[in-house]
C-alpha cells in the first residue's frame, strides 16, 4: 500500500466505490490505500502458487483467488473503524458459501509475495489480521528477491507456528490435501 486517499470512508462508501475505482484500493478502518503494481518477479510468484492451488483444487469444493478478490477482516457488524479489506496475492476458500460477489471473509490459505512498499504491512499489519481469521490454516509470505518464505501454520489445538524455509522447502496445505515446494513457487523467476 503506498498512497492513502485523505478522506476517511465508511464500508458501504468504500464497497459501493471499489467496482468503479480505475486502481484497487485496500481498506482499513475508515482510511483507503491505493494499490501499487507488483514486479515480474512479484507477479510469477504468485501466478506460480495460484496455479498450483488451483490444481490441487480441481476435486474439491474450493474457490482459488489470485490477487483480485478482497478478504474482509474484522468484527462483522461492527464499527467501520474495525474493518479492512485487502487484497491478498493468491486466497483459497474451501467448503465455505461465498458471503458477498466483491469479497470473502473465511480462507482456509493466504499468500502474501513481499514486495519492498508492502513489507511491514504484510509482515505485521496482515499477519495480526489474517491470524485472527478462524478458518485459516496456512498463511505464507514470500519473498520475491531469494528463495525464502515463512510458512505460518495453525496447529492441532489451534495455535500458530511458524518456520523459514529456504533451498528444496516443502510446505503442506491441509485444505487442499497436497503440498508446495520452494522450486515450484520460484520456477522460472530468477531465469
Amino acid at each position: 500500500m503506498i498512497k492513502p486517499v485523505l478522506k476517511p470512508m465508511s464500508v458501504a462508501e468504500y464497497l459501493s466505490s471499489e467496482p468503479s475505482s480505475p486502481v484497487r484500493r485496500e481498506y482499513v478502518g475508515g482510511q483507503v490505500y491505493a494499490m501499487a503494481g507488483g514486479s515480474s518477479r512479484h507477479n510469477r510468484i504468485a501466478g506460480n502458487i495460484h496455479a498450483l492451488c488451483w490444481q490441487m483444487a480441481q476435486d474439491r469444493s474450493c474457490r482459488v483467488y489470485l490477487e483480485g478478490m478482497k478478504l474482509r477482516v474484522g468484527k462483522e457488524g461492527g464499527y467501520d473503524t474495525e474493518q479492512a479489506f485487502y487484497y491478498p496475492d493468491v486466497m483459497v476458500v474451501c467448503d465455505k458459501p461465498l458471503p458477498n460477489e466483491y469479497y470473502e471473509t473465511e480462507p482456509c490459505i493466504l499468500v502474501e509475495v513481499l514486495s519492498p512498499s508492502t513489507l511491514s504491512i504484510d509482515l505485521r499489519e496482515k499477519r495480526l489480521e489474517y491470524t485472527r481469521i478462524p478458518s485459516l490454516r496456512t498463511y505464507l509470505m514470500v519473498d520475491q528477491d531469494s528463495l525464502f518464505v515463512r510458512h505460518c501454520w495453525r496447529d492441532s489445538e489451534g495455535r500458530w507456528q511458524e518456520r523459514d524455509l529456504t533451498g528444496d522447502g516443502e510446505i503442506p496445505l491441509p485444505c487442499l490435501g497436497g503440498s508446495l515446494t520452494l522450486p515450484q513457487i520460484y520456477r522460472g523467476v530468477f531465469e
